[in-house]
């Protein structure tokens, strides 16, 4: 028996649209199916609400980047993030690996993956406003700032999947999930030839 390699599937859009919510969302309705692996990203922010990551500072991230410890990293927001290299090994086993990503990180991540998956979460911008002040990360300027920032045009890329999260989150979990199921089977086990 041998494995199709799984896919990547980054979760992509502004601040305060619910990436990380739909990817609980997922991970509470999936994660007892070995098929699904929803990773834990390394950043150069302490620890907060809304996000279950691992903070580094950034000479000890900077450290992991040299020592090729990342699939993916970037800077946004001033920032680092990174997904850890050991998706390599889950992805060769044909398992779906799910990341919170960025919009910049997508055309590197199109040339290391030719599976990748990506799911666009937007809401409209008073939405993404409440949710980011509700936060309480950032002062006024930096809120005005980020809200200046954000592009709200589509990704204009392949496989893509476009999900507004301004409503229901049952709706727009479901949505992501069934996208995830579906993307899963793409990658089921195959027999060998003998």
């Amino acid at each position: 028996m041998t494995f199709a390699r799984g896919h990547l599937v980054l979760v992509v859009g502004p601040s305060g649209a619910g990436k990380d919510t739909l990817i609980d969302f997922a991970r509470a309705q999936l994660q007892p199916d070995p098929c699904f692996h929803f990773v834990r990203r390394i950043i150069t922010r302490p620890p907060s609400v809304g996000e279950d990551h691992e903070s580094v500072d950034i000479e000890e991230f900077q450290r992991r980047a040299s020592a090729g410890a990342f699939a993916l990293h970037w800077q946004a927001h001033g920032l680092f993030y990174g997904i850890p290299a050991t998706v390599e090994d889950l992805l060769d086993r044909g398992i779906a690996v799910v990341a919170n990503g960025s919009r910049a990180i997508v055309p590197l991540a199109r040339q290391r993956y030719p599976q990748l998956r990506i799911v666009n979460v937007t809401a409209p911008v008073a939405v993404l406003s409440k949710r980011l002040a509700g936060r309480g990360r950032e002062s006024d300027s930096s809120l005005k700032q980020r809200l200046a920032r954000i592009n709200l045009n589509p990704i204009e890329v392949r496989n893509v999947l476009h999900i507004d999260n301004a409503g229901s989150l049952n709706l727009a979990g479901e949505q992501f999930i069934d996208a995830l199921r579906t993307w899963r089977q793409t990658s089921t086990i195959t027999n060998s030839p003998h």
